[in-house]
């Protein structure tokens, strides 16, 4: 056998004979696809290179050119950090566009391969191949990007419409964002606040506790030796939102354009005007104080105390807060906290918000939440009894966005929940109608209705999903399109703190008590002053009795049974 040594000698003729494999072992360079092994390239001409390097000139010239007269245009009238983040946006929208015409030819292709059978094993097979390949890339390009896009794709991993190989590969981006170096922090400090962090605080940590899309959080001392966190806006991001977002709604309409089943503008729109919001941190100071507000008659649940005096557009200076995440029940543990009564209890936090104050946080994911002890002590019956377990207390973060329920809004889906409670079906639709539309009043009493779903045989389940069209989230929303966008928005809440109280061991019991003890205490409240308006069988006062009585019974078993397993689990020794 040849040497590899050897091959180079060898002509052409001779090398096409030898295996791509064994070549690629030795060394040499092979062409692309097996069909083509053994055309070896040709050396080109220099006239040949300098036509090629002319046609790529240009191409870059043709995108480069308009893009960088645009810029131009923006950077006006803008400060140094701004134009010099907006220039650096053009690599990102060069490398985006890039992934959409590489992701669109390889989609186009294996549609055609396959002569448009979507429904063939071999297709399906190779979509989900595809899915990986184009999520991973797009995985990379969005860590590279980050800002804007990180957002984008943290959004498109909670969306069930979303292809699950996106969804999977995507959520590496929830992970910690790398930060930014102390500088840049530090002169935003000193443009927004109008000094250093040095003189501004007795103390400031230079490495960052927390890196997201937008900001990042520093821990820092006030004077009188208060520990606060200091969340700081990356310099120059307003700059270049509009252009990333408008990047985004050009490449969503151009993929439906080419591929008329897929509608993404809409998540790009609602992610534009999120950020929008989000980018004055004055929205997320007014959001923490009046949510502390809401929540000012109970010592379970809170916000972190905001600093007015050192809050600006782009810094906001808040308490600082320690505590273990919501998923992390070993902490909880080991602070001696019961998981079932913290999923109870932000079960409990959520509900008021909802059918009580219709204040909801936006994004009540477990990152977002700190479960700490209750500083409280508990009641001397308690302590008597079981010494002095701790309680918890939910401090909430994040709150950048919230959703706000419009009274009629709120005091409908109140009845609801009471309606079903009551086994009532007809008022049940006659709400979820008003509520929605027509598809609400037959698809919201189905979905809402209590049930585990665990015991409910396949068949039964499978017969509710073929008869509401609904298998996802995004079946849900594109069913109820006639829905107020605040009723979507609750459901979709409603989902991600129904699977984080699951997950801490909350029962389907705990959730229908909870609910329907906010939705009565609800009934009876009127942001205009007037008289609630009730709806079916609910305008019977009769009824309306019967259904608080149903509750308080509820509320009373709930609570000895409580009592009872506190009792033991104090007496009776754990068993290692």
């Amino acid at each position: 056998m040849q040497s590899p040594d050897s091959l180079a000698s060898l002509g052409a003729p001779a090398a096409q004979q030898l295996p791509a494999a064994w070549l690629q072992r030795a060394g040499l360079r092979t062409h692309r696809h097996v069909a083509h092994i053994g055309r070896l390239r040709k050396p080109r001409s220099t006239l040949h290179r300098a036509l090629a390097a002319l046609g790529k000139a240009a191409g870059v010239a043709t995108l480069g050119l308009p893009l960088a007269g645009a810029a131009a245009l923006v950077v006006a009238g803008r400060d140094d950090a701004e134009a010099v983040e907006l220039v650096r946006s053009l690599p990102r929208t060069a490398r985006v566009v890039g992934w959409g015409a590489w992701a669109t030819w390889q989609y186009k292709a294996l549609a055609a391969a396959h002569g448009g059978d979507a429904k063939s094993d071999a297709y399906q097979l190779a979509l989900t191949e595809l899915h990986d390949r184009a999520a991973t890339r797009l995985l990379l390009l969005l860590q590279a990007c980050g800002g804007v896009y990180i957002k984008a794709g943290q959004l498109a991993v909670s969306l069930n419409a979303v292809p699950p190989q996106y969804r999977s590969i995507l959520a590496a981006l929830q992970d910690r964002v790398p930060s930014r170096p102390f500088p840049d922090i530090d002169c935003v400090l000193q443009r927004e606040l109008g000094a250093h962090a040095d003189a501004l605080f007795d103390g400031f940590e230079r490495q960052a506790t927390a890196a997201a899309s937008l900001a990042q959080v520093h821990k820092a001392w006030l004077p009188d030796g208060t520990a606060v966190a200091v969340k700081v806006q990356y310099p120059g991001l307003a700059a270049t939102v509009s252009a990333d977002v408008a990047t985004m709604l050009v490449l969503s309409d151009v993929a439906h354009w080419l591929f008329p089943a897929t509608r993404w503008r809409w998540l790009f729109e609602e992610l534009q005007g999120q950020i929008e919001h989000e980018l004055d941190f004055r929205n997320e100071a007014a959001n923490a104080t009046r949510l502390a507000e809401c929540m000012a008659g109970r010592q379970d649940v809170t916000a972190p105390r905001i600093f007015p005096e050192l809050c600006t557009r782009r810094v906001l200076t808040m308490e600082w807060v320690d505590g273990c995440k919501l998923s992390d029940v070993e902490g909880m543990l080991q602070a001696g906290l019961e998981p079932r009564q913290v999923g109870i209890l932000l079960l409990d936090a959520m509900a008021q918000s909802t059918y009580y104050d219709a204040w909801v946080h936006g994004d009540p994911h477990p990152g977002n939440i700190l479960v700490r002890p209750r500083p409280d002590p508990p009641p001397l019956l308690s302590r008597l009894l079981l010494g002095a377990r701790p309680r918890p207390q939910l401090v909430f973060l994040d709150h950048g966005i919230y959703v706000t329920m419009p009274d009629r809004l709120r005091h409908l889906y109140c009845q609801l929940w009471c309606a079903i409670v009551l086994g009532d079906m007809d008022t049940a639709r006659v709400a979820a109608t008003e509520l929605g539309g027509e598809r609400a009043g037959r698809i919201l009493p189905e979905v809402l209705r209590p049930r585990n779903w665990a015991q409910v045989p396949i068949e039964e389940r499978r017969r509710v999903r073929e008869q509401s069209g609904i298998n996802s989230f995004a079946d849900l929303a594109n069913l109820l399109e006639e829905a107020p966008k605040q009723l979507l928005d609750s459901l979709r809440q409603s989902a991600v703190v129904r699977h984080s109280a699951t997950q801490l061991g909350a029962t389907l019991s705990d959730r229908l008590r909870v609910n329907v003890t906010w939705a009565v205490r609800g009934l009876y409240r009127s942001a205009d002053g007037g008289p609630p308006q009730f709806v079916g069988g609910l305008q019977s006062r009769l009824r309306r009795w019967r259904l608080a009585l149903q509750v308080q019974a509820l509320r009373l078993a709930f609570w000895l049974a409580s009592a009872l397993h506190q009792v033991a689990t104090a007496l009776v020794p754990q068993i290692a």
